[in-house]
């Protein structure tokens, strides 16, 4: 009877995997041939994707509902590339090429006026508010953001500031997005620089410097921290910290749908210059 039972189990789980459609293979530039690193792989919102690691590689299970939909690829610097299922489905291991984006210079405006170095976002923390994503597939990344106001004021940006915590992690990668607002939400990204980095994970205030990377913005824009887990991680390893009051956003999945929620910030500020 054990035996029977245990037979019974195998030839369910074998029907199951047989239903997904697995997608595998690496993401590469069209123009060199190298690997693309965390390029954003899914299901555009609704909340099914991943992130190729830092070879390329990616791993993509979906279930078979969505075998009529279309994969979007979508990685700082280069074009996006929508596949539909079917077609990427047929191919094993896939192997997508994204084409670099001809990226114009930012204009820069010298103000007369003497510039200060400000704060803006929510720069404050209360110890009994965190942030964490629900439980999804292990490839799976989460994003929260937050909305920085800007008022009209040209800004030179200086650095992004998070209060992360970790009771597994000393270290992880991390990604800062920024994002135009479109219709109350992140919208189109602000600028085509990747900014992927290795971030202490122990509980504290992290830095990134955005000062070499010469960014200035003259509208309000989202900010956003996008978890990168490494192979096999655990997602809910990751903490991040907030504060009672306000409103920040997140979604589940790469190129999920975002969603805001009000009643808690995100712990999450840029400095500027301005």
């Amino acid at each position: 009877m054990k035996h029977a039972f245990t037979l019974l189990l195998l030839l369910i789980a074998i029907g199951s995997e047989a239903q997904s459609i697995r997608l595998w293979g690496a993401v590469l530039s069209a123009n060199t041939g190298q690997p693309l690193p965390y390029v954003n792989i899914g299901i555009r919102n609704k909340n099914i994707g991943t992130a190729s690691d830092g070879q390329g590689q990616f791993i993509l299970s979906l279930p078979p509902a969505h075998a009529q939909d279309t994969v979007t690829f979508s990685a700082v610097g280069y074009q996006e590339q929508a596949v539909p299922v079917r077609e990427l489905a047929s191919i094993k291991p896939l192997e997508v090429r994204l084409q670099e984006k001809a990226t114009s210079l930012q204009e820069v405006v010298v103000q007369p006026r003497q510039l200060k170095i400000r704060k803006l976002g929510v720069t404050g923390r209360l110890p009994v508010v965190w942030g964490n994503p629900d439980q999804r597939e292990g490839r799976d990344i989460y994003e929260f953001a937050n909305f920085i106001q800007v008022k009209d004021k040209p800004a030179k940006l200086l650095s992004a500031h998070f209060y992360l915590s970790s009771a597994k992690l000393d270290s992880a990668m991390f990604r800062i997005n920024l994002y135009k607002s479109h219709n109350g939400l992140p919208g189109k990204r602000l600028v085509e620089q990747s900014i992927v980095q290795r971030l202490p994970a122990t509980e504290g205030w992290v830095h990134v410097d955005l000062k070499a990377l010469a960014i200035y913005v003259e509208e309000d824009f989202y900010l956003g921290i996008e978890y990168l887990p490494a192979a096999g991680a655990d997602r809910m390893a990751i903490i991040l910290g907030g504060k009672l009051g306000g409103s920040s956003y997140s979604r589940k999945a790469s190129l999920g749908s975002w969603e805001k929620f009000v009643g808690a910030s995100l712990s999450g500020y840029v400095t500027v210059l301005q």
